[in-house]
């Protein structure tokens, strides 16, 4: 690790081929993006141009083709699938349009997932729902609160530990304008706070939440 590096996240020359032989497709084409501490950046672009394969990417999910990432300067582009998901669980906060919680736990146990996973003590989680707005609520079970409140818990699951980038892809597709106001808010706040955070939408409304826009299409960072 590199701590004098001034960025959480860093894409240098990103590069990623899905499928192979005369289906290969391109779906990112030398990508280099840099997101600062307290930064929200919003990457805008048409269906197919390579938004959530970015997102992907730069949350290990998926290894790039050739390039590199880095977290806080340390390069984590080819670890191994155990190891990309101990960063993620460590470094790393994922919230998708589907919020992914296990409908078997409260909205508390599914916060203090990572952790658990990790066998760090659960602590904090209370503190985290609030500060999502979620307060009081933590016995709750995913099928007992809104879909805006279930996406919020989503947000305190990947925000809890010491987690410093935040990655978000259509995080309010399937909520009302309220709610979806409500849980960008709560996005925008947790990076004023100091995270990282990058944001995938086609939506510009969305997009008017973040620090910075930038556009892709065809692989490319226009």
């Amino acid at each position: 690790m590199s701590p004098a590096s001034p960025y959480p996240l860093e894409l240098q020359g990103v590069s990623c081929l899905l499928g192979s032989g005369e289906r290969a497709v391109i779906a990112l084409d030398e990508v280099s993006l840099t997101v600062s501490p307290g930064e929200l950046v919003a990457v805008m672009g048409p269906s197919g141009s390579g938004k959530s394969t970015l997102i992907h990417v730069a949350g290990l999910l998926r290894p790039p083709t050739s390039g590199r990432v880095l977290l806080d300067g340390a390069d984590v582009s080819h670890l191994t699938r155990a190891r990309a998901a101990e960063a993620r669980r460590r470094r790393i906060g994922l919230v998708f349009q589907n919020c992914n919680l296990v409908p078997t736990l409260t909205l508390a146990e599914n916060v203090a997932l990572p952790l658990e996973l990790d066998n760090v003590p659960a602590v904090g989680i209370a503190e985290a729902l609030t500060r999502v707005g979620l307060e009081g609520m933590g016995g709750r079970f995913p099928d007992e609160v809104s879909d805006g409140q279930a996406q919020l818990a989503a947000i305190a699951r990947a925000l809890i530990g010491p987690r410093t980038v935040l990655l978000a892809d259509e995080p309010t597709g399937d909520l009302d304008q309220t709610t979806g106001n409500q849980v960008l808010s709560t996005l925008r706040r947790c990076v004023d706070a100091g995270g990282a955070g990058l944001l995938v939408t086609h939506d510009p409304e969305v997009a008017d939440w973040a620090h910075r826009v930038v556009r892709m299409r065809d692989g490319r960072l226009l």
